[in-house]
């Protein structure tokens, strides 16, 4: 009787692969160092006839190879020139660590696409790695990658000065850059010149201030004398002035009338008239006396004002030559404004024309590259059979004549950094037992193909079988043994239970051959933790989200 509380979840299989990969040059992880600090690991692998020894402690950036102590970051580099990889020296994307991916898949995302090993990756990187595992030409791969890039980065500065507001109105177009410069140029060399005649006098605020209380005693002496020549002018008209009726006239007309005047009338009129006379005589004595002292004034104002418009003259002209510090520096703040703004034009003109002169170099040499790389794979047409017709034979086995192959196209769009298309394929594959598959096939296509590496195993984690129909699991581990035992290699699985029990009865006399005598290790769900992979109950995130 079996306890329907136990499980099979939980109890190490998926950390085992963690575990691997920290063995193999792993970065830190962060649910082992929480949980498992200070534990150690040991791995054994051989390679080319030679035995290695890995141990590492949870907690340490540093691990020793058969004994000798080196840094993770040497370890990695010991791993790319260890030789299971035939890495180009050239292509530093090319390392151990990402291609194992594909022979030992980490995490539930690393099986949701044959190429996704890490799901992470960008596409490039996913085309990279499969050109280079599936014996294709990777460096047509960077070449479009890098000039991609390249194209991008051009793109990326123009943009930059489309954002700048002074500078958007160029790039698009609204205002002449060309003319907006030469109007800038013009505008800089005046005021270029302009300081270097400038004289900077030290005094100049008090000199400022002298020639306007000059101005102001300038304009209060023309003042007054505007007011002593109104006051000549007064005179000088009163002096011109005379009484209304003369006493000759009044006799006159007595003696054109026949009227004889009495005596005391006429010796009457004799005496306003010597009064009158005397009175004009003495009126005009003072006004003339009057007039004299204004002359005089006036001939002081104007000699006063003579020397004060000299003065002023003087002054204005110093005032001319030189200028206030202030206005020196104001002007210099003024020329590295406009310096500044000649620069970004001079910049931006000499950006764009950069660019469209490099875009367009960069763009025909993507054009030539996919016009070779098209050149290439015709010329390759039978290495890439080869690659459809074996992926081809493996699907087959699970579906019979089922339209299934793997296809390498070259990627002539010039909007992205993909040089090839690669395509592993099985009709109705976006179900999840056939994607399974599909991944299956493709890692083990990899294995198979020993293109550019000498990898002898293969990991799956359970989880590729979780979705598969049970005569789809049963043929897996069928077509698995049969390669592996033919080429003497590794095909390693971690299975729950119900995955076994499944395909017991129709793998016949196989059963004991496929899942019994390959069996290295059984896991179990203790209540105490011993039958778990550590031997202890460890509950831990350990797979990044």
């Amino acid at each position: 009787m079996k306890d329907i509380h136990s499980t099979y979840n939980g109890v190490g299989k998926s950390l085992l692969v963690e575990l691997l990969h920290f063995c193999l040059g792993a970065g830190k992880n962060k649910g082992f160092e929480e949980h498992l600090k200070g534990w150690c690991f040991i791995l054994t692998f051989e390679h080319a006839g030679m035995e290695y020894l890995v141990s590492r402690v949870v907690g340490e950036d540093k691990l020793a190879v058969n004994g000798r102590e080196m840094k993770l970051s040497a370890y990695k580099d010991f791993l790319n020139t260890l030789g299971v990889f035939d890495l180009p020296a050239s292509i530093s994307a090319l390392s151990f660590r990402a291609l194992l991916s594909f022979f030992l898949r980490s995490g539930r995302k690393a099986y949701a696409s044959c190429d996704g090993a890490r799901s992470e990756w960008k596409p490039y990187y996913r085309v990279l790695y499969q050109s280079f595992l599936l014996g294709l030409d990777c460096h047509r791969v960077v070449k479009k990658h890098d000039a991609k890039k390249k194209l991008d980065e051009r793109t990326s500065l123009a943009k930059k000065y489309k954002e700048d507001a002074e500078l958007r109105d160029f790039y698009l177009g609204e205002k002449n850059a060309d003319i907006e410069l030469a109007s800038l140029n013009e505008q800089i060399a005046k005021l270029r010149n302009d300081l270097s005649e400038f004289q900077v006098a030290n005094d100049f605020s008090e000199r400022e201030a002298q020639a306007n209380n000059t101005r102001f005693l300038l304009v209060e002496t023309r003042n007054e004398e505007a007011i002593l020549g109104v006051r000549l002018r007064d005179i000088d008209l009163a002096l011109e002035l005379h009484p209304d009726v003369a006493p000759d006239r009044v006799r006159r007309l007595y003696d054109e009338a026949n009227i004889v005047m009495p005596a005391s009338v006429t010796k009457r009129f004799e005496e306003v008239e010597v009064f009158y006379s005397r009175l004009r005589e003495n009126r005009t004595r003072r006004l003339e006396q009057e007039r004299t002292v204004t002359l005089a004034k006036q001939s002081i104002l104007q000699s006063r004002r003579i020397d004060l418009e000299r003065e002023l003259d003087s002054q204005l002209q110093f005032l001319d030559a030189h200028r206030a510090l202030d206005e020196y520096v104001e002007n210099s703040r003024f020329l590295s404004e406009l310096t500044a703004r000649q620069t970004k034009i001079q910049d931006y003109l000499a950006l764009i024309e950069k660019y469209t002169n490099e875009a367009q170099m960069i763009r025909a040499e993507m054009g030539q590259a996919t016009v070779e790389t098209t050149v290439y794979l015709e010329g390759a047409k039978a290495h890439r059979d080869m690659l459809m017709e074996t992926y081809r034979g493996f699907a087959r086995e699970f579906y019979g004549n089922k339209a299934a192959g793997l296809i390498v196209k070259n990627n002539d769009k010039p909007d992205n950094q993909i040089r090839y298309d690669i395509e592993a394929r099985i009709e109705y594959d976006q179900a999840d037992g056939i994607n399974d598959v599909r991944i299956f096939c493709f890692d083990l296509l990899l294995l198979f193909l020993r293109q550019s590496h000498s990898m002898e195993f293969l990991f799956h984690d359970s989880r590729l079988f979780a979705g598969m129909d049970w005569h789809q699991r049963l043929t897996l581990f069928r077509v698995a043994d049969r390669v592996t035992r033919e080429k003497g290699w590794q095909y390693i699985a971690t299975v729950n239970e119900d995955q076994i029990d499944s395909v017991k009865v129709e793998a016949g006399t196989d059963f004991d051959r496929l899942f019994v005598q390959p069996r290295v290790l059984e896991l179990t769900d203790e209540p105490d933790g011993s039958g778990k992979l550590l031997g202890v109950q460890v509950d831990m995130q350990y797979e990044k989200p």
